[in-house]
């Protein structure tokens, strides 16, 4: 779908990016002691993963400002857009939907749409105050379009802010699909510390920065974008999140293990992924770099005294990406931290049983895995680097030390065949029973910019095409399968076909967890068997299907609140 363009929005007061740098104009009395405001946005659709992780990329950008003296205030209204705002715009549920045209009408300040008009007003209204920079750090899709908004909003009612749009989102998608709605005046890709801080001097204190020397940057000369390298800062240089601001009760839930209204706090012991999977584009933010073990462990200690917390939830790509670190950490935390618990991502290469001994030891109580298939083929096609029988036994080593596992596995991969069915079959049958395993299933979508998509025929792929989708929805793109000869028609029938084989047991995972987090003894009582019989007669009776939604209706009423993160 083609979307208009917007020229980015030219800040007289300050700069004018129309002319590029040879312009910058002296900042107002009033700019220099304006303060930079961080915003962690809300989003347009609660189609999102329903946890309470603390915003860490904004908090170390906080941290690190206040540190060199630059007045900086933090906002996060993610956590009230999906837990306390049922009145909040959400594309995705019909009664409270907008059309895409009502959007970008908005974003012309055209919009008639009153609940896009009272959404942007109820957070614009608050997060405008006598910000000189205000910084979004974007994690996921669906707060780009709300940062729109907000920018907008910041747009009309302050002419001599600057706006800024950073964070992961940021990073990872291509310049032109950022700047073509204009509205920020700058965009940063990479860590946003430095970047930010030469900003604010240049800016604001009319230090003898350009444009050009700031790392990460992007700007807009001549009409169209330059695109500055990364700023890459070693591990040991980032900084402990501040959280300085930040409602904290907002962030609690209950938690089967660790109790009511816990707090945990996101920290990271390494920068970056360690690994090079074919499917992700998580290389894309960070270049891998571990911290020192006392750094870690004294921070963790500073941290828990701070926030009055012994949880933690590790931010890392994989926990245990150096399995060295991770040992010489464990054995920091088992000796000064006894009392902590956490919770990270974790890959099945680089764990053998001494060493989950150990984490379990320092208070790991769960794990997540990235395993995506039980398939050895698929496996390696997708860059995991593991052997499928050393996969079962990490698991099994996990569940016999007390630590649960949540397990990341796709289907309708590339190249999928009946054998990828019948492993993923057999992993959830060897396991769905166990209180220590939940399942996380879902489907093979082709990402921009990973491997696979940059280089389609080293995986057999071919004739990339994009699929018309709406504006918010993710990017989706079709291929043909060069080694096995299918277009993309008829992989899109194999793929129909393995979705309908594995229609059980995708049901059988689903209601397992309904089950499993309800508040009545009487649900969880009943085996997810059942409701997996009586979703087979729905679809093929209506009055069965009446029965099966009151069922389920009946057990969803009866869950829990957020009680594990996922």
């Amino acid at each position: 779908m083609s979307h208009p363009v917007w020229v980015t929005h030219p800040n007289n007061a300050v700069f004018d990016h129309r002319q590029g740098e040879t312009h910058r104009k002296p900042p107002m009395p009033s700019q220099s002691t304006r303060p930079v405001i961080l915003i962690h946005p809300p989003a347009v659709s609660k189609r999102y993963l329903k946890t309470k992780f603390m915003p860490y990329g904004m908090a170390v950008i906080h941290a690190y400002l206040k540190e060199h003296g630059v007045p900086v205030e933090q906002r996060d209204y993610l956590m009230e857009y999906l837990f306390d705002a049922p009145e909040d715009i959400d594309f995705h549920n019909p009664a409270m939907s907008f059309t895409e045209d009502d959007f970008l009408a908005c974003l012309r300040d055209e919009s008639t749409r009153t609940a896009l008009a009272a959404f942007t007003e109820k957070y614009g209204s608050r997060l405008l105050t006598d910000g000189g920079i205000y910084a979004f750090s974007i994690v996921a899709y669906h707060q780009f379009w709300a940062g729109l908004l907000l920018s907008r909003y910041i747009r009309a009612h302050d002419p001599a802010a600057v706006i800024v749009f950073g964070g992961p989102f940021i990073t990872i998608k291509p310049t032109e699909s950022l700047v073509r709605y204009g509205l920020a005046d700058y965009w940063v890709k990479g860590s946003g510390e430095l970047p930010l801080l030469m900003l604010y001097e240049m800016l604001c204190k009319n230090a003898g920065h350009s444009l050009k020397e700031i790392p990460g940057l992007i700007f807009m000369r001549n009409g169209e974008p330059v695109e500055n390298p990364k700023w890459e800062p070693a591990a040991i240089e980032e900084r402990a999140p501040d959280f300085e601001g930040l409602d904290l009760d907002r962030y609690c839930y209950d938690h089967p293990l660790t109790g009511d209204q816990t707090l945990f706090l996101p920290y990271r012991i390494s920068k970056g992924c360690p690994s090079r999977c074919t499917f992700c584009t998580g290389r894309l933010v960070d270049r891998y770099a571990v911290k020192p073990v006392e750094k870690v462990v004294s921070e963790l200690i500073s941290l828990s005294q701070r926030y009055q917390t012994d949880n933690f939830m590790f931010a890392d790509a994989s926990i245990n990406g150096s399995p060295r670190l991770l040992e010489r950490v464990c054995d920091g935390l088992i000796r000064r931290f006894p009392d902590i618990r956490w919770y990270a991502y974790a890959r099945v290469r680089g764990f053998d049983s001494r060493l989950l001994a150990k984490a379990r030891e320092a208070g790991c109580f769960s794990l997540f895995w990235g395993l995506e298939s039980a398939h050895q083929p698929t496996v390696e096609l997708l860059g995991k680097r593991f052997r499928v029988e050393r996969m079962f036994e990490v698991m099994d080593q996990a569940i016999e030390l007390g630590i649960k596992n949540y397990v990341h596995i796709m289907y309708n991969t590339p190249h999928e065949t009946d054998a990828d069915i019948r492993a993923f079959m057999r992993l959830v049958d060897r396991y769905i029973d166990s209180p220590m395993v939940v399942f996380l299933p879902g489907r093979f979508l082709l990402e921009p910019q990973s491997l696979m998509f940059q280089d389609p025929e080293t995986y057999g792929l071919a004739n990339i095409a994009r699929v018309e989708t709406g504006l918010f929805e993710r990017e989706q793109y079709t291929y043909d399968e060069t080694r096995g000869g299918l277009n993309a028609e008829e992989v899109r029938q194999r793929n129909e076909k393995h979705r309908e084989m594995l229609m059980d047991h995708l049901e059988w995972i689903r209601y397992q967890a309904m089950t499993r987090n309800s508040k009545s003894r009487v649900i969880r009582m009943i085996p997810s068997r059942v409701f997996v019989r009586s979703a087979k007669h729905a679809r093929r009776s209506r009055p069965a299907a009446r029965i099966h939604r009151a069922l389920i209706n009946w057990a969803q009423s009866t869950t829990r609140g957020l009680s594990e993160q996922m």
